[in-house]
């Protein structure tokens, strides 16, 4: 994690530079218009410790390590036609369990942690005289539910905890790349930030609980989008 959120700072540094000095004439010349983008996501996450109570009965001194995740989404926009645009996101994304561990015993590996999240975004754009527009945005948005199944070692049931209506918040820094007047490729960086989370057994029971689980997923995506 700690190799993503470097490679992060250095993806951020010269769009930072870049904002300090936009090209005023290009991004009052930008057209005004709706857009729409779908994409696809590779994601990492870092671990957490945790207890948990319930359904699996796992106890304390836990520790779940995570693998790459995948995601998709959708966003659907505005273009303000002086390079500033704003747009409403959907995203859904699953990191796999590498390990769920107890003083260094692993339980199980069978499992993820995922989460469906509604967002909207402001966006800064710098129009250039060439087909590359780089970006730089922020979104704050609502966690319609966040879930983490895990199968213990030698059962065929899964054990599901879950939680919703959370704030996250998210920092984005990208490029758009013109194919034609309409379409456009898109690939950014987003670092989704939701904290610490408890979930609650979603079945048996009722008082069952797992967490805290950090969830604080940085991404990268690629996306098509179109211009109306």
């Amino acid at each position: 994690m700690i190799v993503f959120q470097r490679t992060l700072l250095h993806f951020l540094a010269p769009l930072l530079c870049l904002s300090l000095s936009p090209n005023t004439a290009l991004a009052q010349a930008e057209p005004k218009g709706f857009y729409v983008t779908l994409y696809g996501q590779y994601s990492r996450l870092g671990s957490s410790s945790l207890s948990e109570s319930g359904a699996f009965g796992a106890g304390n001194d836990l520790r779940a390590e995570f693998g790459t995740g995948t995601g998709l989404g959708a966003d659907f926009g505005w273009r303000y036609g002086n390079g500033w645009a704003a747009e409403v996101e959907w995203n859904y994304r699953s990191h796999s369990l590498d390990a769920l561990q107890r003083g260094g015993t692993n339980i199980t590996r069978e499992g993820d942690f995922a989460s469906n999240i509604l967002l909207v975004n402001g966006l800064r754009r710098f129009p250039s005289s060439s087909a590359w527009t780089p970006y730089l945005g922020a979104g704050a948005g609502w966690v319609q539910e966040i879930d983490f199944d895990v199968t213990p070692t030698g059962s065929g049931t899964a054990r599901s905890y879950s939680s919703g209506s959370k704030f996250a918040f998210q920092l984005i820094a990208g490029v758009e790349y013109a194919l034609t007047q309409k379409w456009r490729l898109t690939a950014d960086t987003r670092w989704l930030r939701v904290g610490s989370v408890q979930l609650d057994n979603e079945a048996g029971n009722s008082s069952g609980r797992a967490g805290p689980l950090e969830y604080n997923p940085l991404s990268v995506q690629v996306g098509l989008r179109y211009s109306f």
